[in-house]
This record gives C-alpha cells, sequence and structure tokens, in this order.
C-alpha cells in the first residue's frame, strides 16, 4: 500500500480544470456504479447535470428549492444500464430523473414519491441491491424495482432524517438523527418494518461508509463535536476521540468514502479557518495498527465535500465549484510530483524524570540535481522551527546520509529538553525525475544528562 523503503512526497492534488456551474450537491463514479464506459457524474444546485467536463443536461428550477439532484444510483432496466438522479423539487416532493450511461439521453420527473418536509437539502442514500434500487431520504426508505416501481417500505417519524444506508449479506442498516441522538435500524430489505433498533443518545450521525462487514461512522453534533467509530452489526466502538474544540484538536466532517480499505473524512484542524483537509484511516502497513493521518490538503478557503474513487485516481468535490484530483500511481500519469512538499515527525515525549540532549542527528535520503532538503527542529508545538540544516544538491548529491550535530544548530538548547518534533521539507528544482528526491530514514540519536 505504501513504499516500505522509505517516506516519499506523494502526488499532488490538482484542480481538474472542469467549469462547473453553482454549488455541487451530488457526485458519482459510474465505473464504480457499474458502468464499463465510466465518467464522473457531477450534478449541481443550478440544475446542471456534468459528465466530466461535459454539460449533459439543465434540470427545470424551481423558486426554492431547486431541481436538487441528492443522490445518484444505476440500475438495469431490461438489458441496458441506466442512470437514477433522486431530485428534490419542492418541500416533501421527489421526482427520480432518468438517463442513458452515456448521458446522452433524459428522462425527466420519470417517477415520483413523497416524504416528510423536514429537510430542504437532504442527501439521498442509493444502493443497488437484489437488482433493485433501494434509496433512503429525509424519513423513508424506498425501491425503485428492476420493472420501474416505485415502492415505499420504511417510514420513520417526520422528525427523523436519514443520515445512511449500508448493506451487507442482504441485510440493511438505516441510520437516522432525532434531534440530538442517532438511530441505528437493522431491515431485511423486503418488510415494511424493521428488524431492530438503537439510539445513540446525544450522538447525531454525520456520515457513515460501509467496509464489507462492518461500518465506518462519524458521529457528533459537528466537526469539533465528532468521533469515529466502527459499527459491528448493532455494536460500535470508538476509533478516534475527538478533543473537541482543543486547539491541537483534528477535527472531522460529514463527508467519507472508502478506497481499499482506507477510509477517508473530510476534515482539518481547529486552528485552520475551513476544514480543507481529507484524513484518511487505515492499516498502512501490514504489521501497524490502524491510525489516522491527514493525507490531502486542499487550496485556501476551500472545503472538500463529496468523495468518489478509481482504480488509480480519487476525485474530490469542493465548496470551490471545482472538481480536485489525486492520482495514486507511483509515478502518477499525468500530474507529476508535488514541486514542494514536508514531512512531520511525531513529538517524542520522554519520560518526565528524564532530560536528553542531541548528540547528532542523521538524515538518509536520495537527492537528484536542483532538488533540497532543509531540516527543522523544534521543542515543543507552540515554538518557531529552527531551521538546522539546509542539504542541497550541490554539495550532497553523490552523498547519501548528511549529519546534524548541535554545535549546527544555533538559538536551541539541547540540554533539559523532554520533547522534540522534526519536519522535513523537500523543495524541487524544477527537473523532472524519473525517481523523486526522497527521504529514507531519520534517526536522532539522544543522551541521558539527568535522570534524576
Amino acid at each position: 500500500r505504501k513504499s516500505l523503503s522509505g517516506v516519499q512526497l506523494a502526488a499532488k492534488v490538482t484542480d481538474t480544470g472542469w467549469t462547473i456551474d453553482g454549488n455541487i450537491i451530488a457526485m458519482a463514479n459510474l465505473a464504480t456504479l457499474g458502468i464499463s464506459s465510466g465518467g464522473i457524474v457531477v450534478c449541481t444546485s443550478t440544475g446542471k447535470i456534468y459528465l466530466d467536463w461535459v454539460l449533459k443536461t439543465t434540470l427545470a428550477t424551481w423558486t426554492s428549492p431547486h431541481d436538487r439532484v441528492s443522490g445518484i444510483g444505476v440500475m438495469t432496466f431490461g438489458t441496458d444500464p441506466y442512470v437514477y438522479y433522486i431530485s428534490n423539487t419542492s418541500f416533501g416532493a421527489w421526482v427520480i430523473h432518468r438517463s442513458t450511461a452515456t448521458l446522452s439521453a433524459f428522462n425527466v420527473s420519470y417517477k415520483s414519491f413523497t416524504t416528510a418536509q423536514t429537510n430542504s437539502s437532504p442527501v439521498s442514500f442509493v444502493i443497488n441491491a437484489d437488482k433493485n434500487l433501494n434509496i433512503a431520504v429525509n424519513n423513508k426508505v424506498i425501491i425503485l424495482t428492476n420493472s420501474e416501481v416505485v415502492v415505499d417500505k420504511l417510514e420513520f417519524e417526520a422528525a427523523e432524517q436519514v443520515r445512511g444506508l449500508t448493506w451487507f449479506q442482504n441485510s440493511f442498516k438505516v441510520y437516522t438523527n432525532k434531534g440530538n441522538s442517532g438511530i441505528q435500524y437493522l431491515w431485511d430489505g423486503s418488510s415494511l418494518t424493521y428488524e431492530y433498533r438503537q439510539e445513540w443518545e446525544n450522538q447525531p450521525i454525520l456520515w457513515v461508509t460501509n467496509d464489507g462487514a462492518f461500518d465506518y461512522a462519524v458521529l457528533g453534533f459537528n466537526a469539533n463535536y465528532s468521533d469515529l467509530y466502527l459499527i459491528s452489526g448493532t455494536q460500535k466502538q470508538e476509533l478516534r476521540v475527538n478533543l473537541e474544540s482543543a486547539t491541537s484538536s483534528r477535527t472531522l466532517n460529514r463527508y467519507m468514502s472508502i478506497r481499499e480499505a482506507i477510509v477517508y473524512i473530510s476534515g482539518g484542524s481547529s486552528g485552520e479557518s475551513t476544514l480543507n483537509g481529507v484524513y484518511t484511516f487505515g492499516n498502512y502497513y501490514p504489521w501497524t495498527t490502524k491510525s489516522l493521518v491527514q493525507q490531502y490538503s486542499a487550496p485556501t478557503w476551500v472545503q472538500f465535500l463529496f468523495h468518489v474513487h478509481d482504480l488509480a485516481t480519487s476525485y474530490f468535490a469542493a465548496d470551490d465549484s471545482k472538481v480536485y484530483t489525486i492520482e495514486h500511481n507511483n509515478p502518477p500519469f499525468s500530474n507529476g510530483y508535488a514541486t514542494t512538499g514536508y514531512i512531520v515527525t511525531q513529538v517524542h515525549e520522554g519520560n518526565s524524570w528524564e532530560e536528553k540532549e542531541i548528540s547528532k542527528i542523521k538524515v538518509w535520503f536520495n537527492l537528484w540535481s536542483g532538488d533540497s532538503i532543509k531540516v527543522y527542529i523544534r521543542k515543543y508545538l507552540t515554538d518557531a522551527w529552527l531551521l538546522a540544516k539546509t542539504i542541497d544538491a550541490t554539495y550532497y548529491s553523490w552523498k547519501k546520509s548528511a549529519i546534524i550535530y548541535p554545535k549546527d544548530i544555533e538559538g536551541l538548547t539541547f540540554s533539559k529538553s523532554e520533547t522534540l518534533q522534526l519536519k522535513l521539507e523537500i523543495t524541487s528544482g524544477g527537473t523532472a525525475h524519473t525517481i523523486p528526491t526522497a527521504i529514507k530514514r531519520v534517526t536522532v540519536f539522544m543522551n541521558v544528562v539527568n535522570n534524576g
């Protein structure tokens, strides 16, 4: 899953360049949904539907709300696959639009159904199971059968809002919010009543995504009060508890997805002005435990929304009406490596009864012409970074390692230091490399100077 020989810069987040009119309110990858020709479908608040960067149709708009597509699914009718768009045309009134697999022809307002009128801009959750489309939105679960008949199945209280729908081994889990509580239902997919209901008081559901027998869920009031859970059957286990509004808190948002057993969650740091990042949670190496890592950052003032993934590419809709992409190939096909990037180590915290000093720091690397590596150091998270050494290709291109001694770092006293953190910044000289500059290993050698 990751390069085991060392740490390398990941592929950069790139604007696709697609021109999108309006706020992005729904997105899907047709290849993931079973259409071999593929393509990324993007729907906007202005009624526009795009396939990749090409505008395919504009739906009729209403005063309030617009003809808002809130979910996308694929189902075979007869012998042909069609794309279905779940759309809210007025409070409580819904229509299902249909298009061909290439979005070359549309049947607008093809089917209809109703729900409670409590949410003007909900999200629809759509799953193709047993050849039918299972649609959960607002306070209802309905089925569009493979003969294109709309059938009401589950109806909850009007005050409940569906926040997730997952499916495993012919059994569904439906997640709803009611006030400040989250609710989980087990449903067999055909009955008009659920099999089991449980309520999580003061834990409303932000988003749910499925990975086989398990569901991952972000539960909480908002990004500053939310936790990540693993749900197995009817049992939930805390995976990462938020620090709430603490300065160093990592905040989790309502948008989640999964790719190759890695969970992607929109979020950011509580110290940032916007949640302009994507965290990943998973087992990156076979011998390590699962961890939550901030993987990607969007441009300033931009927040990632919906995620969809292909075999080697991820797409992220953002609130600046753009779609961004990340290529996971090594090397990527077209986007290249990031021209700059940095790696920040975990904070080393020694025992409270010990005080240490650094005897040396050794960095192993591959360095290519025109590139450089800057090594920064600080004692505490609140300290400014201090430049310890610049490793440039002029002197180090033929070397594989560099040593930094305490005398090389001015202004930082290493005696009586219980904590330590390093940052390594890589800057490209602008030359295209077949093999990128890589940090292979960093080791800090420390001596105990006071054990009392």
